[in-house]
């Protein structure tokens, strides 16, 4: 992603961390907007065009799920980055929409690899592009998801496991697979956390669990896109 500019939005409290993150974001070329505290942030979101938004989670004013939750509304793609280490809290941080967590203290470097890869996943696509399906449309160009003609307003995770799956269509994919394919293959995401964002992909699908109509699960072994594509 070098040598792109895109804008990233960086919500840090502490000076020392910000700065060390902020010149490394300025070297690969994107433009960084950093805020330590929700409300400027909250404007930002509002009134510029954010690429990807980085959020501190404990704000000394504000809280920054507040900021994830609105960054999620507006389908920016989000990275949580927080001293808060438990399981619970990385799924908590999921089911806001998050589409990844990474822990304090972290490698800038690890941080910023995280970036480029999220940011290569959303904006991958060629114009005209699209998968169709029995009752779904997966915009490539767009990134945009239509299920029955409704729009879906899913996570930059959860298109890359459904666009993971309909690639792959009626081969069962592990969660090790769908972790490389959805995150890059230096992640460190639990199988739990997987299974979050594939609950919450299937809610906004409206699956059946036991009759699915595109997803199903293959225990002990993964997921499996099991429509049939369209032939136009």
């Amino acid at each position: 992603m070098q040598g792109t500019t895109y804008t990233i939005l960086y919500v840090e409290d502490d000076k020392s961390t910000s700065e060390i993150l902020t010149l490394y974001l300025q070297k690969q070329k994107y433009r960084v907007l950093h805020f330590d505290n929700v409300e400027e942030a909250a404007r930002a979101l509002v009134n510029i065009e954010i690429d990807l938004a980085i959020l501190d989670v404990m704000l000394p004013k504000g809280d920054g799920r507040d900021l994830l939750r609105q960054a999620v509304a507006r389908n920016i793609p989000s990275i949580m980055v927080t001293a808060r280490i438990s399981e619970e809290d990385r799924l908590e941080g999921f089911d806001l929409g998050a589409d990844d967590y990474v822990c304090k203290p972290y490698s800038p470097r690890e941080l910023i690899s995280r970036v480029n890869a999220l940011l290569k996943r959303t904006k991958r696509g060629q114009q005209g592009d699209a998968l169709l399906f029995e009752g779904l449309k997966i915009d490539l160009n767009k990134k945009e998801v239509l299920c029955d003609d409704e729009p879906l307003k899913l996570t930059a995770v959860e298109y890359a496991l459904l666009l993971a799956l309909a690639n792959s269509i009626n081969s069962v994919l592990s969660r090790d697979q769908l972790m490389s394919k959805a995150w890059g293959s230096s992640a460190e995401i639990t199988d739990r956390a997987i299974d979050t964002h594939m609950a919450n992909l299937r809610k906004k699908l409206k699956e059946n669990k036991q009759s699915p109509r595109f997803i199903a699960t293959r225990y002990g072994q993964g997921y499996q896109f099991i429509e049939k594509k369209m032939i136009l």
